[in-house]
């Protein structure tokens, strides 16, 4: 149902009802047939304005994907510049941040299958979560990461010896990290005893971000990549030179 208001000089308002969720995939299709019609209908250059809950979320749904490009930038570029000036080295910054994307993408992964191929029907993933679920879990992903590396390179350090060093990092952070993953996952998994779908689905990605990253990312591939790099772990430009003593 559709009811036209014409003040009689440039404006139009039309009030548009329908039956559509506005959080529904036939919402969004009804705003982007709207849209269509108006560029065909309105002479060129002539702006077509929507409002309403399905325009607002479209619109915040838009927001939220063109920011995720700029938040994902500044913080990969400020862990990469944060590691580097901690460890000094170049390689333990790298692959930091590659073990991070890689456990955020699985999350994600785990995330469609579970609430899109064998969820309900419709039950499309929230637009806002890439952006909210990014942020939280990278950085409790380094904080994990600066506790099993710190430990490594306190004893590289002090020794010499990269594969003692990263038995020794194993050794010390393996049990405070599993136990504030299993804290953090079990706080994060408790959304999805929520109604709603948002939440589930945030709380499962997170949870599951966790649980990978503490126990296949930080326990197994990290110390795996540490141990057959070695030395080179250790490796910054210019910076040997300029310690001198440093092993």
């Amino acid at each position: 149902m559709a009811t036209v208001m014409d003040n009689g000089r440039d404006l139009t308002v039309m009030l548009i009802a329908d039956r559509c969720a506005p959080d529904g995939d036939a919402a969004a299709g009804f705003q982007r047939d709207l849209h269509a019609l108006g560029a065909r209908l309105l002479p060129a250059g002539q702006p077509m304005l929507a409002v309403g809950p399905a325009a607002r979320l479209g619109d915040l749904a838009a927001g939220a994907v063109g920011g995720l490009w700029r938040v994902l930038g500044v913080v990969l570029l400020a862990s990469f510049v944060l590691l580097l000036l901690t460890f000094r080295s170049l390689l333990i910054p790298v692959k930091a941040v590659a073990m991070n994307l890689l456990c955020v993408c699985a999350a994600f992964g785990l995330l469609t299958v579970a609430f899109q191929d064998l969820g309900r029907e419709g039950a499309d993933v929230n637009a806002l979560l890439p952006l909210v679920v990014f942020t939280i879990v990278f950085g409790l992903s380094l904080d994990y990461e600066v506790f099993l590396v710190h430990r490594i390179a306190e004893h590289y350090r002090r020794t010499g010896d990269n594969t003692a060093a990263v038995l020794h990092g194993l050794r010390h952070t393996a049990r405070p990290i599993t136990l504030a993953a299993a804290i953090m996952a079990v706080t994060f998994g408790g959304l999805m005893l929520t109604r709603r779908l948002d939440f589930q689905q945030g709380g499962f990605a997170v949870a599951a971000a966790i649980i990978l990253d503490a126990t296949i990312i930080r326990m197994v591939l990290v110390p795996c990549l540490m141990r057959l790099l070695g030395h080179r772990n250790w490796w910054l430009p210019g910076f040997r030179s300029r310690r001198g003593s440093a092993p």
